[in-house]
């Protein structure tokens, strides 16, 4: 399942919040997030204080089990995806 998990937080959160991110996006590239577990994109606008992240998961409650795990203290909301539309290039 496709899941969009919406990070948002304070500026004092910030740093906490980038090192979170950077641990998330190293364990995706050495492939060491748990199994089922599929991290696709990570979108940040550091001006607006959020970050998407976007994930193919088994489901939504292995996702925030592990979630739970790195301590999170600032907003997270995860949605469902449905994709409405998508372009694709025919190349």
């Amino acid at each position: 399942m496709k899941v969009l998990v919406i990070h948002e937080w304070e500026n004092d959160q910030k740093d906490t919040v980038n090192n979170f991110l950077k641990q998330i996006v190293s364990m995706a590239k050495e492939k060491k997030l748990p199994k089922g577990m599929k991290l696709e994109k990570v979108s940040v606008s550091q001006d607006a204080n959020t970050a998407v992240c976007e994930w193919d998961v088994e489901n939504m409650d292995m996702l925030m089990q592990a979630a739970k795990q790195f301590n999170v203290t600032w907003k997270v909301k995860p949605i469902a995806e449905e994709v409405l539309y998508q372009h694709k290039s025919i190349i």
